[in-house]
């Protein structure tokens, strides 16, 4: 079966999955050659496309090796990143949230090093640095803060040098921004070095929910039975793979405000901490014949939306 087969895959099938997901972010192009029909910028459309093919793929290979490498999903495996791409049937070209989703991984990774350090510092300020940088291209994402004072809770290192450490990798770009403004000689804008987010519920979303019902229903319905699988077997993760876990919840959760109360793009910082609780799920499930009935289900969907895109 395919899931098998996605467990402790070989070398050909990491090559298939490179080339199947460079097709599957192509469908639309290969149907309609017109991308003027995708809404991306008038500027270079044809280079936004390209850049969101070889994005996808490298993302999803990024967090699968994340989450491997941490011991967080022990069985290597390609599931991650298959269900990381075939949630990607809705994305053209968000390029910003494309940027921070990406960038977060690496946030996530210096939190998940910092695990039995006492003194974690070097990985929280790393952490906290790169948060800074993705808040700049994204003010919305300024709540994922609330990972590094919770990372340092769930790992038992939250004190006030590390709270005082984060703070200092977060204010670092803005002051070299501001020394750069100022060695420049412009004018120095506050709201050009950081700006707050401004919350607002998305009412596109419900929108979004009745136009693409039947595709949404299926991956709310595989969505569900990941995270009862989650809680009912969480007890026997290790100490690790658990504590980890809540970190990951807690991103989606944040995500999922991103997502409701950010821009209509903003859905796409959803799909990282997603993949991981689906493809656990995927992983480990003892129920095997079902798993592989929704995973196949889940490819059929994702690939007919995914053809169907440009209509």
């Amino acid at each position: 079966m395919l899931l098998e087969t996605l467990i402790n895959p070989k070398p050909k099938t990491i090559v298939y999955f490179a080339v199947l997901s460079i097709l599957f972010m192509s469908l639309p192009l290969l149907i309609n050659r017109d991308v003027s029909v995708y809404n991306l910028p008038q500027y270079s459309p044809w280079l936004f496309f390209a850049f969101s093919i070889i994005m996808v793929p490298l993302h999803a290979f990024g967090l699968n090796n994340l989450i491997y490498k941490n011991n967080i999903i022990k069985k290597e495996n390609l599931i991650i990143a298959t269900v990381f791409v075939l949630l990607n049937t809705f994305n053209i070209a968000i390029f910003h949230n494309l940027i921070s989703s990406f960038l977060m991984l690496f946030v996530i990774n210096h939190l998940f090093e910092s695990y039995k350090k006492d003194h974690p510092f070097n990985e929280i300020f790393s952490a906290s640095l790169i948060l800074a940088i993705i808040i700049y291209l994204n003010p919305i994402m300024l709540l994922m803060y609330v990972l590094i004072l919770f990372s340092g809770l769930a790992f038992n290192y939250a004190n006030w040098r590390s709270l005082v450490v984060s703070v200092i990798g977060f204010i670092i770009p803005y002051i070299l921004y501001f020394i750069y403004l100022n060695l420049a000689n412009k004018n120095i804008n506050l709201s050009s070095i950081i700006s707050l987010p401004q919350l607002s519920l998305n009412k596109e979303i419900y929108g979004f929910f009745n136009e693409e019902k039947t595709i949404l229903l299926i991956l709310l319905f595989i969505i569900f039975i990941s995270f009862f699988e989650f809680f009912n077997w969480l007890y026997k993760k290790s100490i690790r793979s658990r504590k980890s876990f809540f970190i990951i919840l807690l991103y989606f959760l944040l995500s999922l405000l991103v997502g409701l109360f950010g821009s209509t793009d903003n859905w796409y910082i959803i799909l990282s901490p997603l993949s991981i609780f689906i493809a656990n799920y995927f992983t480990y499930t003892k129920k095997r014949n079902l798993a592989n009935i929704l995973f196949y289900i889940f490819i059929i969907s994702s690939c007919y939306y995914r053809c169907m895109i440009i209509i």
